[in-house]
This record gives C-alpha cells, sequence and structure tokens, in this order.
C-alpha cells in the first residue's frame, strides 16, 4: 500500500520545512492555508515533479521571506509554499 500525499509531504519536508504543526496536528489558521497546501500537493502530481525538487524552492522561499511581526507562522509558511509552488511551476 501506498502513503497517503500528505505522509509524502511530510516525509520529504522533515527537517528543513517541516509542515506547521501544534502537539502534532497540522496548523490551518486560516481556510486558504489547506487550500494551499492541497494545491501544491496536486500540482506537484500533477506535473510529475518531486517533492525533493519543491523542498529546494520551498526552503530558498522560506529563507526569502522578510520577517513581519504582524505575520503569524502559519501565514508566513503557507505563503512561502505558494511562492515555492510559483517558483517551480517557472522554472519548469
Amino acid at each position: 500500500m501506498s502513503a497517503s500525499p500528505l505522509a509524502a509531504v511530510d516525509e520529504a519536508l522533515a527537517g528543513r520545512a517541516p509542515l506547521p504543526r501544534a502537539n502534532g496536528e497540522l496548523v490551518f489558521e486560516e481556510p486558504w492555508q489547506g487550500r494551499a497546501l492541497g494545491l501544491g500537493v496536486a500540482l506537484l502530481q500533477a506535473t510529475g515533479a518531486s517533492w525533493e525538487e519543491f523542498r529546494e524552492h520551498l526552503v530558498a522561499a522560506i529563507a526569502g521571506r522578510p520577517a513581519n511581526p504582524a505575520e503569524s507562522e502559519a501565514d508566513a509558511y503557507y505563503g512561502a509554499w505558494l511562492d515555492a509552488v510559483e517558483a517551480l511551476l517557472a522554472a519548469r
């Protein structure tokens, strides 16, 4: 039996750009955050991009986002997630 898409995401991003969690549960403060995650998973599956390739873009997007004290950690992460999706698609 193959792993779920979310399990694959967790495994691929662990260590360098893990999904935001609180008490072991994924953190989605706003509906758009969950949609962004789903969009990224679907686009990677549709394009055949590897999670390693995506993780490189995500790490760069996280590092490239200026700190904003008015932004929650989840907003910053999922904002970077969308930046990484866009960068990956542009690169392809």
